[in-house]
């Protein structure tokens, strides 16, 4: 779907602004770690979010290989099988590292 660059960017920093309000409600400093953590999750989303599948995969491996960005760990078998990509994770706010995301239990 084609959309202004100015709303991708500004998604991501609303996105950002979002995730970083927790911390600033409690006062806790965001380590330099963290932040890039939630940078990266609010880019992926911010500008891909409306990207297919296999745009979502192709998104994935250019923003890990020519951003060089902290991305969580993801298996070659993983990728390429389970289609598993950033946005199937999200940054976990008590243990500050990326977690696969599951729906809740009913």
């Amino acid at each position: 779907m084609d959309c202004p660059e100015v709303v991708k960017v500004t998604q991501q920093l609303n996105l950002l602004t979002a995730c970083l309000n927790e911390y600033q409600q409690t006062n806790e400093q965001v380590e330099f770690e963290l932040f890039e953590k939630l940078w990266c999750y609010s880019f992926a989303w911010g500008i891909g979010g409306l990207f297919e599948v296999e745009e979502r995969q192709k998104f994935h491996k250019e923003i890990l290989e020519k951003v060089g960005a902290v991305l969580p760990k993801i298996s070659a078998q993983k990728l390429a099988t389970d289609k598993e990509t950033v946005f199937d994770y999200f940054v976990d706010p008590t243990t500050k590292d990326w977690k696969l995301w599951e729906p809740a239990v009913w």
